[in-house]
């Protein structure tokens, strides 16, 4: 794909066009340690950027709070987790802020949650690995007013079992990381993949190679494949910062995403889904049940339904070099009017 440079001014104009809020004291409480989970940070620039004041907290224990602790069962404010949920309550009753929002909040207490609803502190939580670790917040989610998903069916099964107010708030991009770049001659491909391993991605990628495509394949999966594997020498092993993605991207003609939980959920969506298209890279993605409420299919985002037909689409899409560039130019331009961390965060604001 040729590089290309988009225009910053989409999304200076769409900034205007955001809903305004007062100003809010934002307690933003994140996985820090996770470093596959950039939309940390990305959350809180686009707070700030709105005009919020935030304060963020990491809710796993720093070196201090380790010591002479030993791991409690998850969701006690005891031991492991409880020195981290002290200085939590203590940055609630110095910050006290208008929202505490978490991100996962696997380990913050109910102690803790009641100690924020006391100080009038409102809670919201947004889980972003629906629907296949459903289960680990839905025993949580009724200590929060508000609870957010990555996947509207989950969001609806909070509301409908346990009457929390619930909503579908999805990933995003951050422009100012996910953006077109020049291609990497190293990386240039017609397909790349770049993710985590699991066996059914392995299967999939196996697939395409078998099937003659030429394809790249990005992520830590030198543990998990055998040493005589043909993927060894398609692959570029480890872990990638959110800024290499972005050449890899715009290094292939075409970017592959497979949700993991492909062939058991129809529903959910990745961050993937976002960043792809702010890089301008044409996607192809597996059908999740609400890309059409995201993107126009066809037009800013291709798709399949099944794996037997990939490599055909594949093939076509990549004899039709116009039509590639035209359905990545439209994502590109959805993305940056809709699907950046400042709307998702606009977004989420107007929920609650």
């Amino acid at each position: 794909m040729s590089f290309r440079k988009f225009p910053a001014k989409a999304d200076r104009q769409n900034r205007s066009t955001e809903p305004q809020f007062r100003p809010m004291k934002i307690l933003l409480v994140v996985p820090g340690k996770l470093k596959t989970v950039p939309m940390s940070g990305f959350s809180a620039a686009a707070l700030r950027a709105l005009g919020h004041e935030v304060r963020v907290e990491d809710y796993y224990p720093t070196l201090a709070e380790k010591a002479g602790k030993r791991l409690a069962p998850l969701w006690r404010d005891t031991e492991f987790w409880g020195p981290v949920n002290r200085r939590l309550r203590r940055a609630i009753d110095e910050f006290r802020p208008d929202l505490l929002f978490t991100i996962y909040g696997l380990h913050i207490s109910q102690q803790t949650l009641t100690f924020a609803r006391e100080r009038g502190t409102l809670r919201a939580c947004w889980w972003i690995n629906d629907p296949f670790q459903a289960q680990p917040v839905f025993d949580r989610a009724a200590e929060y007013d508000v609870y957010f998903s990555n996947s509207s069916v989950c969001a609806r099964q909070v509301e409908d079992a346990l009457g929390v107010r619930s909503h579908f708030l999805p990933t995003a991009c951050a422009p100012t990381i996910h953006h077109a770049s020049p291609p990497d001659p190293a990386s240039a491909c017609d397909v790349c993949f770049a993710g985590d391993w699991s066996p059914a991605r392995q299967q999939l990628i196996e697939m395409l190679v078998k099937a003659g495509l030429n394809l790249r394949l990005y992520g830590p999966w030198q543990k998990k494949i055998a040493s005589d594997s043909p993927l060894r020498a398609l692959l570029t092993p480890g872990f990638f910062a959110p800024e290499q993605m972005s050449i890899y991207f715009s290094s292939a003609r075409i970017v592959l995403n497979f949700h993991t939980w492909f062939g058991r959920f129809s529903h959910g969506v990745n961050p993937r889904l976002f960043e792809a298209p702010a890089c301008g890279a044409f996607q192809i993605v597996d059908f999740k049940d609400e890309i059409p409420s995201l993107f126009e299919v066809g037009k800013e985002i291709a798709i399949y339904r099944d794996l037997d037909s990939l490599p055909g689409l594949l093939r076509e899409w990549l004899a039709d070099r116009e039509a590639c560039e035209a359905l990545a130019q439209a994502g590109h331009r959805r993305v940056l009017q809709d699907h950046t961390y400042e709307r998702r965060m606009a977004q989420m604001l107007k929920l609650l």
